[in-house]
């Protein structure tokens, strides 16, 4: 709250944290760029790492830009894709059915390195319960941005310098745009199921600003969840309500425990759709 009532001006008790916060975490991101310049894969495979380092040569960036630039790929790459999992993990163990018809289909395609661009492709169903476990769960549950200019929305004067925040979280349970909008429905994002309103659905975002990322975090996410629930029949430790709680995104308010069962894998199957 002191965030949204303060001016900039004047700092806060969090403002002095995070500042303590920010000292340790580049330190944190320096020492790890540090370690990958150390460790060079003789094999001359390349990482994004890489990209990113002769970026900065070419353009002569300082040292402190590449620290952020890493920071943001873990924070805005890495943990909200974890917490998508973890929720679309929760739905899928509070879904058996909807389990089942995920790994029936991760069986039949060739998800390792070398087949995942296929394999993503024909992940229909798991794409399907991406989609959906993003509408129930999107990690940036609210979105702020702040007028340049005098502007309208929808008739509501906007004037120069207020803040305009979208929430997908509101969006995504409204009544008005979705039926049954608080039910886990994947067959909302089936091919043949009625297109969603335009801007009922933005779990990144939309227009010019939209998430960088969006594509490969889809992909990433489909990727992981067709493997593990392939892998293994997973459920909850202790059947109970889990809480959405809004901190950066949006968390379990107590990450629940999951069992896992290893499934039989059919070996040759997945060669049939990916080379």
């Amino acid at each position: 709250m002191p965030d949204f009532v303060f001016p900039l001006q004047i700092p806060t008790p969090y403002d002095l944290l995070r500042r303590r916060f920010r000292q340790r975490w580049i330190a944190l991101v320096g020492e790890l760029i540090a370690q990958r310049r150390s460790h060079r894969d003789e094999g001359g495979r390349r990482d994004l790492l890489d990209l990113l380092i002769a970026g900065q040569r070419e353009c002569g960036a300082p040292v402190e830009q590449l620290a952020d630039q890493v920071a943001t790929i873990v924070v805005a790459g890495h943990e909200t894709t974890a917490a998508a999992l973890c929720w679309s993990l929760y739905l899928m163990a509070s879904a058996p059915d909807e389990q089942e018809a995920v790994a029936a289909e991760a069986a039949l395609v060739n998800s390792d390195s070398d087949g995942a661009a296929c394999a993503a492709a024909q992940l229909v169903r798991t794409r399907a319960v991406v989609d959906e476990a993003l509408r129930l769960y999107p990690p940036a549950f609210a979105i702020v941005r702040q007028a340049l200019a005098d502007d309208l929305a929808d008739g509501i004067p906007v004037p120069a310098g207020s803040l305009v925040m979208i929430s997908p979280w509101v969006l995504h349970r409204h009544r008005r745009l979705w039926a049954t909008p608080e039910a886990f429905n994947p067959a909302r994002f089936l091919p043949g199921a009625p297109e969603p309103t335009r801007f009922a659905h933005v779990p990144f975002g939309t227009g010019p600003r939209v998430c960088i990322g969006a594509q490969f975090a889809i992909t990433v996410f489909a990727l992981t969840l067709a493997i593990m629930v392939r892998a293994f029949r997973i459920r909850l430790a202790k059947p109970r309500i889990v809480r959405p709680t809004g901190i950066v995104s949006t968390q379990p308010d107590d990450p629940p425990p999951f069992l896992t069962q290893r499934r039989e894998v059919q070996s040759g199957a997945a060669a049939s759709l990916c080379p």
